[in-house]
């Protein structure tokens, strides 16, 4: 990058003293400034080596012989490997590619990730062309391929990709190539796009495991006037107020028109429990629990939340307290996503729910963990290891 920015300085003094045209100088600059998020490379494809091998086969028959006809196919042949060179080269001139990536994305879940590729040639258009991205890791996650590139136009496109576990990825580089036209070499141009990702965990179907535990996520009375269905009083009617919520029983009686109000219900509160603190925390055993409890919570939460409960999340590096909506779901699964497994330390979790009125889960996965004494009266406990995984649900071991 330093490099880039002495040459660009040096093209600006150099414009100063020789004054050289202002075209020349601005695409030199924006040549300077595009390289260090450009790699160039090519490569001889097992067609092109043949096709070489041949070339120079039939050369040395050429010289040896003296053939008019072996010398004119010999330049015809040159000729097909300098016209392959140069189309394959000029097809990718003034290129660019960029990518769209959804904000949320779970794991095992299909999702797509469009492809913008901009073709700024003014007189040629851009041939056979294989978009590829990759992994910080250098790891191909989807390519796909496009026919043709019009000159000045921006094509679209997309692949489908899916990640196998929850975390932090890094789409580092897009990668052009283009065998155009004869197949003979294979360029490309390597953009350097660097773009994080978070992938939640995995969500599941967890109506085997609500049954099995007998959990009970049903409303409950307020006390206060609103939706319901539990009576709370009566009072005479007024202008505007809905024929069906009369009770006519009560209005014959009293001569009056009565209506009937109801007591307001609400969802039930759910505080969610999972420590993430263990002393044997790098045994692969416990590590292996320790995300099926993740992909647990994520869809207990998912299922809570759709269905408009209040939801808290505790962990040992700390909570998110009761809130409903999407946004708020998406606050939980981030933070499920870039959770890790620790070592005890002096911050452990709460040993008591700090809301009495809400139904308490706590997942527990580690079996030398003494939690489940502090939560065996105050919260409803799942052991993770009778549970397992299976074609995106939830099944009782």
């Amino acid at each position: 990058m330093c490099v880039a920015i002495q040459q660009v300085e040096f093209f600006r003094q150099l414009d100063d003293k020789v004054k050289l045209p202002k075209v020349f100088i601005a695409t030199i600059r924006r040549w300077v400034k595009a390289w260090p998020g450009k790699r160039r490379g090519r490569r001889l494809t097992l067609e092109g080596a043949l096709f070489i091998g041949i070339t120079f086969f039939i050369g040395v028959a050429a010289m040896n012989t003296g053939t008019n006809l072996l010398y004119l196919i010999l330049s015809i042949m040159l000729s097909l490997l300098i016209t392959s060179g140069v189309l394959s080269t000029v097809t990718l001139r003034s290129i660019e590619v960029d990518r769209i990536v959804p904000n949320h994305i779970a794991a095992e879940e299909q999702f797509p990730i469009q492809l913008l590729i901009h073709n700024r040639k003014r007189l040629f258009a851009s041939y056979s062309l294989r978009v590829s991205d990759h992994l910080d890791a250098h790891e191909c996650i989807g390519s796909t391929f496009l026919m043709k590139v019009g000159r000045q136009e921006q094509a679209k496109t997309f692949y489908f990709c899916a990640f196998p576990r929850r975390g932090v990825y890094t789409l580092k580089s897009l990668q052009v190539s283009s065998r155009f036209p004869f197949g003979f070499f294979e360029r490309s141009i390597t953009f350097i796009r660097p773009r994080e990702i978070i992938v939640y965990p995995q969500i599941l179907n967890i109506t085997h495991l609500l049954e099995a535990s007998h959990v009970d996520f049903g409303e409950h009375d307020r006390g206060r006037k609103g939706p319901g269905t539990s009576l709370y009083g009566l009072r005479e009617y007024q202008s505007g107020d809905s024929a069906r919520f009369i009770h006519w029983k009560v209005s014959a009686k009293s001569a009056k028109l009565m209506i009937r109000e109801f007591e307001r219900e609400e969802k039930h509160k759910v505080s969610l429990f999972l420590s993430n603190s263990s002393a044997h925390h790098k045994d692969p055993h416990i590590q292996e629990q320790f995300e099926k409890a993740i992909v647990m919570v994520a869809s207990i939460a998912h299922h809570l939340i759709y269905n408009e409960y209040q939801v808290q999340l505790f962990t040992a590096s700390g909570k998110i307290p009761f809130a409903t909506g999407i946004n708020h779901l998406y606050r939980i699964l981030r933070a499920l996503a870039m959770i890790q497994l620790l070592a005890p330390q002096a911050r452990q979790l709460a040993p008591s729910p700090p809301d009495a009125d809400s139904e308490n889960l706590f997942l527990h996965f580690d079996p030398t963990s003494s939690a489940t004494e502090l939560y065996a009266f105050s919260a409803r406990i799942i052991d993770v290891s009778q549970w397992k995984v299976q074609e995106g649900k939830l099944v009782k071991v």
